[in-house]
């Protein structure tokens, strides 16, 4: 993977180059090339992805970094959805954190209503990486990347018959209803593993103040066991 087409355009254009990352071999090619952020995402993440854990492919994007001299900071993603994740992502020494999931079902959101309840609703358990999804949608990702969703009846009828599904013209072509109408039980609601740890719709601002004051007691609990 090479960013380098790109970065130049974003340098020139004023604007900070933010990178995601799922291995280290990317981490190392976006470095050399200039990011400003690297996001580190690991398979627990929400949406397109690719197969490393969160947990340890955090802190060693991070000593790549740090062996590099360079300082460009490294964000934590994947599966992280409350304060807990936010202290133990800064326990990894990442700079912060990327929560798509969480805000996805902020009330400001602009995911459909029915969509931000099918994720409350759901437990981690219920996700899966799939390209079932994309295949109905027409999107050529390539073939690493595949997308973290909630399980619905079209990834139950699809998932490991991903050859039927792309030769069937009449059923993409009711996928494409599906969505039109809104209907999550056949249309994809991406999501990460961190789901269980999501109760409610609410505002943005609302979750920031409730994932900094678990980070806060997080950190606060560590510090008392280590006296």
């Amino acid at each position: 993977m090479t960013h380098a087409p790109f970065l130049p355009k974003i340098k020139k254009a004023g604007a900070l180059a933010i990178c995601q990352v799922q291995h280290l071999a990317q981490a190392r090619t976006v470095l050399m090339e200039g990011a400003d952020i690297i996001v580190a995402q690991g398979t627990e993440a929400g949406g397109h992805g690719g197969g490393r854990s969160t947990l340890p492919l955090v802190p060693a994007v991070v000593d790549i970094v740090v062996n590099s001299g360079r300082n460009v900071p490294v964000v934590a993603a994947g599966g992280i959805t409350d304060g807990r994740g936010l202290a133990a992502a800064l326990m990894l020494c990442a700079d912060g954190v990327l929560m798509g999931t969480r805000f996805y079902v902020a009330s400001e959101a602009l995911a459909s209503p029915g969509a931000k309840q099918r994720v409350v609703a759901a437990s981690g358990d219920d996700t899966l990486r799939t390209t079932v999804f994309d295949l109905a949608r027409g999107y050529n990702w390539p073939q690493e990347y595949t997308g973290r969703a909630v399980r619905n009846r079209f990834a139950d009828a699809w998932h490991g018959r991903e050859d039927a599904l792309a030769a069937n013209d009449g059923e993409r072509a009711r996928y494409a209803e599906a969505a039109a109408r809104g209907d999550t039980d056949i249309t994809v609601v991406f999501a990460g593993e961190g789901i269980d740890l999501i109760h409610a719709i609410e505002p943005a601002a609302t979750i920031l103040a409730h994932v900094i004051r678990g980070a806060e007691a997080a950190i606060a609990r560590t510090a008392s066991i280590r006296r």
